[in-house]
């Protein structure tokens, strides 16, 4: 579900700044993870769910051929205005997780920051968005990003469909109401879920944030297709 308020709140960002994972995935020195030596060259990189545009402009600047997906047509051509400087390196469409409208075997890496446990309803499940990230990302491509911890946060007042699946309240930002959102409980379910639809090599971290009273907990991924 889409509401007035999630696409208002997006049309209103024009100043963005990359996400500490971005910064962290492409420019960190990370003991397990060097994106110099697991893809030395990066030429097409997709960001599902791109939002406000916030690592859109930072992909752009890495010198990447940057694609992204949001579901709503004014939050696009938002994004496409603000950075019409880069329009020969940037294809943004409106898609969702489960249909991005992307050929199979495009993109070198599949980016996907708080934004692939969104679905577009409960008719469909993460082994949906998961499965359509795999069909796009290239022989040995990479998908990255995060997933929902399920005592996150956003879950707070949400309906509960199951032990994974909420339906959102989002009492703090109130963008987000009705949406369904996938969680996780611990890593061996998100490892389970991308080897059941055959990442392999995958690497799989903790993220446990308090933001001064709302409490950010995730997993960070990594995997190989």
């Amino acid at each position: 579900m889409q509401s007035n308020s999630y696409k208002d709140h997006y049309l209103e960002i024009n100043k963005t700044y990359p996400s500490v994972l971005a910064l962290k995935l492409f420019l960190g020195n990370n003991p397990d993870f060097d994106i110099t030596i697991e893809k030395p060259v990066i030429d097409t990189i997709i960001d599902i769910g791109f939002g406000d545009g916030r690592d859109i402009g930072f992909f752009l600047e890495m010198g990447f051929n940057v694609s992204g997906i949001e579901p709503n047509i004014d939050v696009v051509n938002h994004t496409l205005e603000k950075y019409s400087k880069y329009r020969d390196k940037l294809d943004l469409r409106v898609g969702t997780n489960v249909n991005t409208g992307f050929n199979d075997n495009t993109f070198d890496i599949a980016y996907a920051s708080a934004s692939i446990y969104y679905l577009p309803s409960l008719d469909y499940s993460i082994l949906d968005s998961l499965s359509e990230a795999h069909r796009i990302i290239k022989p040995s491509g990479l998908i990255m990003g995060s997933f929902a911890r399920n005592d996150i946060h956003t879950v707070t007042e949400a309906t509960k469909i199951n032990n994974n699946i909420f339906i959102l309240k989002d009492p703090y930002y109130q963008f987000r109401e009705g949406q369904v959102y996938h969680t996780y409980s611990d890593k061996n379910e998100v490892l389970r879920d991308l080897d059941k639809i055959g990442f392999k090599n995958s690497l799989i971290y903790d993220y446990d944030v308090n933001w001064f009273g709302t409490r950010e907990t995730l997993f960070i991924f990594i995997a190989k297709k």
